[in-house]
């Protein structure tokens, strides 16, 4: 009995030190297309490289774990999607949904990317492939999506609209505004256009944008 609360303590550790081992790499990748060397990550971990390597044997598996838990950020999207009252309703909340979950986690996109390197066969997001097609059916059915579009011109939508993290934080909230206004209104099957929301982008914000992004 003595030696249960020391087995929480360490069930504890284990979990906190996998925590921060997860969140530097996902830090990490946010902004780099290379992979960090083990001791690079323990270092960003603020780890010791025996407790990386007890946790996590390899870069591969540091990646696996990291992909796990963006696919549950991608999930709790879909179960969100699942709850709305319209086909319509669904395809703004996929599309908003993902958009957000990547401009929260920007590392998302390379770490799938990563992946699928690690893991040629695997196919990202294959789970949610029938919910997807069932809900642009519906929105089909119901008149308000363009019957050309299919599931995949969906979530590729989606994924670009999040593609905006590395603009300046006070930036982002109003490009992206504009650009999902502009995105769910050509996905419209009628003609209806909504106004964009936010001021426009003056030409040397964006200019400024780039320079800082690639500087």
């Amino acid at each position: 009995m003595p030696q249960q609360p020391r087995v929480r303590a360490e069930r504890v550790e284990v979990r906190r030190s996998r925590d921060r081992i997860l969140g530097a790499a996902e830090n990490y990748y946010a902004v780099h297309n290379d992979d960090p060397t083990m001791s690079q990550l323990a270092q960003l971990a603020g780890v010791g490289n025996a407790t990386l390597y007890r946790r996590y044997a390899s870069v591969p598996e540091v990646i696996r774990a990291l992909y796990t838990r963006t696919v549950g950020y991608q999930q709790a999207v879909i179960d969100e999607m699942a709850l709305q009252p319209s086909g319509w309703d669904a395809v703004v909340t996929l599309i908003t949904g993902v958009a957000e979950v990547i401009l929260e986690h920007p590392a998302v996109p390379r770490v799938t990317r990563k992946m699928l390197e690690i893991e040629p066969g695997h196919r990202h997001g294959a789970q949610w492939n029938a919910v997807l097609v069932a809900v642009a059916a519906r929105a089909q059915a119901e008149g308000a999506l363009r019957p050309d579009v299919d599931v995949n011109d969906l979530t590729m939508a989606a994924f670009r609209v999040g593609d905006y993290s590395y603009l300046p934080v006070a930036a982002r909230a109003r490009v992206v505004a504009r650009q999902l206004a502009i995105v769910l209104d050509g996905l419209r099957a009628d003609s209806v256009r909504t106004s964009l929301p936010g001021d426009g982008i003056h030409t040397d914000e964006i200019q400024t944008f780039f320079h800082e992004h690639t500087g």
